[in-house]
């Protein structure tokens, strides 16, 4: 059972913790820009994904779901479900472009112009989905250890050498649980969408509940390390990535190993975005893999021009906001007869 639990348990962080995350940029977003009481706001956010991720976990080993599509009937009824999946080909779609303002972001941090960026992972993309995705899964599986490694140590690293938190931040006068709620609603499709398929490897309910608390244990440590660390930094919301905000400038080794893992991440998760992007339309279109790839990436490189951080600020709220529903359906499914 422990086993299956640390599994369990990596799986929802390696989710959660996607390009947006290891950036800084969502946790500064949703939590640190309201100061010091984004600790309060993080510790909500763990509560409802943990609450969330027993009861999707739960759905998936009672009711043997093969997908996300399959909870979504379970939660809303078909014809609602099939309203919805709609919305998520948006979703995949500004996640790429996200991507793709991520990537600038990071060549634009070491001087290069942010055309270059998105040249250079529309290629790398372009090469991987005309010629098939099989090597994602092992790339993440890899990746997602040194996401975590990497920003625990640069978060211990910062909070040992900075103890002074910085006075003032632009949203101190608002409440932080709305925001907190938000980004848990946020993060339900990415949960729905991975959880919904390891049903049919779960063994117990204890398994449910040890991989639960695991996975949001790790979560939380990560990023409430992000946070403490972003609360020492003046004017952090001015750089696109905040990451870079508290790495040693006198360290440009490392700081080139934190972009290309950085850059890794927003690799894979464009990669998944794009391909799944593809998937919905290629039955439907008489197109290639190659060609309807092509078509995607040069429709979204003008689109990521808006920036990196101005992107996120305001579609992740928005898409938590519209996920709402979806979250409120999840945590009070186990009041309702089943």
């Amino acid at each position: 059972m422990f086993k299956n639990g640390v599994k369990i348990g990596l799986t929802i962080m390696g989710t959660t913790i996607g390009a947006g995350f290891a950036s800084g940029r969502e946790i500064w977003e949703f939590f640190t820009s309201y100061g010091l009481q984004s600790t309060i706001g993080l510790l909500i956010a763990m509560v409802l994904f943990l609450l969330s991720s027993i009861v999707i976990l739960w759905l998936s080993w009672r009711y043997e779901t093969k997908n996300y599509y399959d909870i979504l009937v379970l939660l809303m009824g078909n014809r609602f479900a099939k309203i919805f999946d709609w919305f998520i080909f948006l979703y995949l779609f500004s996640g790429s472009v996200i991507m793709f303002a991520g990537s600038s972001a990071i060549f634009e941090q070491w001087g290069y112009p942010m055309i270059i960026g998105d040249i250079v992972l529309a290629i790398s993309l372009w090469l991987v989905l005309a010629h098939g995705v099989s090597g994602l899964i092992h790339l993440n599986s890899v990746l997602m250890p040194m996401k975590m490694l990497m920003m625990v140590y640069i978060g211990f690293h910062f909070l040992f050498t900075n103890k002074d938190v910085v006075s003032h931040f632009i949203r101190e006068h608002l409440r932080v649980w709305p925001s907190a709620v938000t980004y848990v609603a946020f993060n339900i499709i990415s949960l729905l969408g991975v959880l919904s398929t390891i049903g049919k490897e779960i063994r117990s309910k204890g398994e449910i509940i040890l991989g639960s608390i695991i996975g949001i244990s790790g979560l939380g440590l990560i990023a409430i390390l992000m946070n403490q660390s972003l609360l020492r930094v003046a004017n952090a919301n001015q750089y696109e990535i905040p990451l870079f905000s508290i790495i040693p400038q006198n360290q440009p080794l490392f700081m080139a190993f934190v972009s290309v893992i950085l850059w890794l991440a927003i690799y894979t998760t464009a990669l998944s975005n794009v391909h799944g992007l593809i998937y919905r339309v290629q039955k439907r279109l008489p197109f290639s893999t190659g060609q309807l790839s092509l078509f995607f990436l040069i429709f979204i490189i003008p689109v990521s021009f808006i920036g990196f951080s101005n992107l996120i600020h305001f579609l992740y709220p928005l898409y938590g906001v519209l996920n709402l529903y979806v979250l409120t359906l999840i945590i009070l499914f186990p009041f309702q007869r089943v």
